[in-house]
């Protein structure tokens, strides 16, 4: 028996390395009028089902309009995810500190549902900062860093939201959806050290899935030692971005070339078989859908020992920030001893130039 099982993992690692295709599925996060543009054109519907392609379609608003899509992408059996989001106003993504507002949008998307009669594959939750958070941090920084720093005490937000996020994962599960995440990768070091610095920083929760897709995005993150280095055994994980996504501030995030996204399908497909990309808007505006279609599996990864060796270093740091950050009264006292350290150079300081 123990020969069998140690010859069927040799096949099948055989099989990952002579360059099987793997599953690949698309982010798309429009509002309902750019969504049902998109898909006026059949020729996307038609090479996504080419594909076997999957959709995880965000759900900034559920409008009749939408719904009409989604049931036409029901009809041409397209793998559908319905990736869960609020109003901007609310955080816009899923984080720790609305989790009420949470709940409730799952209900009014359970009523949508039901509405329209739609079919999903499964719930998709994304877990990062609040939008409004973000929107801080280009309008009023000084304000953010108060806000955060007044986070790192604020033990009974995040035990409010285990519970709130665990009753309504419950619920979901009951209501017989699988469900799946997207994670920031960062959070993974949390997890690691049984912590919760990352989250308190971030104002994000770490929920445990079904499913966990880490956001290797190269094109925010720069380095493609990210993707080996954040990817989770037997799980999928998500690469971008190509473009699209939400606008903070008149800024967008910056947008992978073809030839980016080539190296990181292939650095991706020698680890898993499933990999999300973000997003379909912008891999059908840039023509990359054709090219993904048609990519040689058989090639090689490139090496990327060189950012390796630099994402190891910028991984310290990280780590030494949320070794820190997680004991916020060692923090204050040290910040505070600081400032009076200053404060009494500067006095002294002072006090030369006077008496000279």
């Amino acid at each position: 028996m123990r020969k069998l099982l140690v010859f069927i993992l040799i096949i099948i690692a055989l099989q990952r390395v002579s360059g099987q295709k793997p599953a690949i599925s698309f982010y798309c996060e429009l509002n309902s009028k750019e969504f049902t543009e998109l898909f006026a054109d059949t020729s996307l519907i038609n090479q996504l089902t080419e594909m076997k392609a999957g959709l995880k379609i965000g759900l900034p608003d559920l409008s009749p309009g939408r719904a009409e899509v989604v049931k036409r992408l029901n009809n041409y059996g397209i793998p559908l995810v319905a990736w869960l989001l609020l109003p901007e106003d609310q955080g816009y993504w899923f984080n720790a500190f609305n989790g009420d507002k949470a709940a409730k949008r799952y209900e009014e998307f359970l009523k949508w549902t039901a509405e329209y009669n739609l079919s999903w594959k499964g719930i998709g939750i994304d877990l990062e900062p609040d939008m409004n958070d973000i929107k801080l941090v280009l309008e009023h920084p000084l304000k953010l860093a108060w806000k955060v720093y007044k986070r790192l005490y604020d033990t009974r937000s995040f035990k409010k939201a285990d519970v709130t996020y665990g009753n309504l994962l419950s619920k979901m599960k009951s209501d017989g959806y699988t469900v799946e995440s997207y994670i920031i990768p960062l959070i993974l070091e949390d997890r690691k050290k049984d912590r919760r610095s990352f989250q308190r920083l971030a104002g994000i929760i770490d929920l445990k899935t079904e499913t966990e897709i880490p956001m290797a995005y190269t094109s925010v993150m720069g380095s493609p030692a990210i993707i080996p280095r954040y990817h989770e055994v037997n799980m999928p994980i998500a690469l971008g971005s190509t473009g699209g996504g939400v606008n903070i501030g008149g800024l967008e995030a910056p947008a992978l070339s073809w030839e980016e996204l080539d190296r990181d399908i292939l650095i991706a497909s020698g680890l898993t078989g499933q990999i999300a990309i973000f997003s379909l808007e912008g891999s059908w505006k840039k023509g990359f859908i054709p090219k993904i279609s048609s990519m040689d599996f058989t090639r090689s990864a490139p090496d990327i020992s060189d950012f390796k060796e630099k994402q190891e270093r910028i991984d310290k740091i990280f780590r030494f920030v949320l070794f820190v950050t997680n004991w916020p009264l060692i923090l204050t006292l040290v910040i505070i001893s600081v400032i009076s350290a200053i404060a009494w150079g500067l006095y002294r300081l002072i006090i030369i130039i006077i008496r000279k």
